[in-house]
């Protein structure tokens, strides 16, 4: 039952917002949670921003959230890296701020962007909008010619803007795939640290009977709930289509034309 539910882990984009538009009432959706006794974090893919970036983002859509709170594919990459990879690497990056900020904070070097002088222990790939065919190059040199480990923060072959589906981190994730014959290690959601990262957050009295996950990607978001044994919840604002929902075999718990039909529900 909705009623059991305490915690709630939201995806982002597509859900709370599509790239720079906020979803309807934002800043009463998060008030009405909070009378309602229900906790909320953050899970990601989009490994773009840093959770410093994300609070600032929220604020400018009148919502204000902790960076605890946020917990990105960039941040659980970063960590997988600094339990497998020995210090100080480098880790040649294909990303922006959030990943190479939170490779850093691991300990590691960053390699230059388009540097092949000297090789890199790890290659992680992190969304980035404004890639080239050099940053390919160059990530597929490490992977090819240096035996870089190769890491990718998340799957996601696309990624809602207000303009529709445009290419995800696991587009570009697969370009260098086809041209280094390498198969990546991908952390992100479906995978468990996101989800584990969450719960740990909220403390020890959350637990898989009183916390849901809410996504609109049946293939992350829901199947990584499922995963981590967590309640699931699809709204339909974001990738996933009704009929898309209708062929697939991943079935939510719930589902929700988007979070304001949910918080209906929920009071």
């Amino acid at each position: 039952m909705l009623q059991q539910l305490k915690y709630l882990i939201f995806d982002m984009d597509g859900v709370l917002w599509q790239d720079n538009t906020p979803m309807p009432e934002l800043p009463n959706f998060f008030a009405e949670l909070a009378l309602l006794g229900i906790q909320v974090a953050f899970a990601t893919n989009n490994a773009t921003r840093t959770p410093s970036q994300y609070v600032a983002k929220f604020k400018r859509f009148g919502v204000a959230i902790k960076p605890k709170q946020i917990m990105t594919s960039a941040l659980v990459t970063a960590a997988f890296l600094g339990q497998t990879v020995k210090k100080p690497g480098p880790i040649y990056i294909v990303g922006r701020d959030g990943l190479i900020e939170a490779v850093e904070q691991q300990g590691f070097e960053v390699l230059p962007r388009f540097d092949i002088s000297r090789p890199a222990a790890a290659v992680a790939v992190g969304f980035n909008q404004e890639v080239t065919y050099d940053d390919f190059a160059a990530a597929a040199h490490h992977i090819r010619y240096y035996n870089a480990r190769f890491v990718g923060c998340n799957p996601d072959t696309t990624f809602p803007t207000e303009r529709g589906l445009v290419p995800g981190n696991g587009s570009l994730i697969a370009l260098i795939q086809a041209a280094t014959d390498q198969t990546p290690e991908i952390i992100g959601k479906p995978y468990p640290p996101m989800f584990e990262a969450c719960l740990a957050g909220f403390g020890p009295q959350a637990n898989q009977q009183n916390t849901a996950m809410v996504g609109d990607r049946l293939n992350t978001d829901i199947l990584g709930g499922q995963n981590a044994g967590l309640k699931t919840i699809l709204v339909l604002s974001g990738v996933t289509s009704k009929s898309e929902l209708a062929e697939s075999s991943i079935r939510p718990d719930y589902i929700f034309q988007d979070i304001q039909e949910l918080l209906n529900q929920l009071k």
